[in-house]
């Protein structure tokens, strides 16, 4: 899956076993994908201070890889 928002791009590959309650967590819609589910994530923690890039991944269950790219920070984050 490929997702672009607000110059934050995600490409991911494989499945989050708790898709729907991280949908519920962060509020999005039912129609939200594994790509689109990070990169909210991703910019919640940006946007909400100093937490490390890692911190995305830490409520993540399930067999994935993904890169984010911030183009407003120049940054490059990648898990596996």
């Amino acid at each position: 899956l490929f997702c672009g928002l607000d110059d934050v791009y995600c490409v991911f590959l494989g499945t989050l076993d708790n898709l729907s309650a991280l949908i519920r967590q962060y509020g999005l819609s039912k129609n939200t994908d594994e790509a689109l589910l990070v990169i909210e994530a991703y910019r919640t923690l940006r946007d909400r201070g100093p937490y490390p890039a890692d911190q995305v991944v830490k409520d993540l269950v399930g067999h994935f890889a993904f890169v984010i790219f911030d183009r407003k920070s120049g940054t490059v984050f990648a898990a596996l």
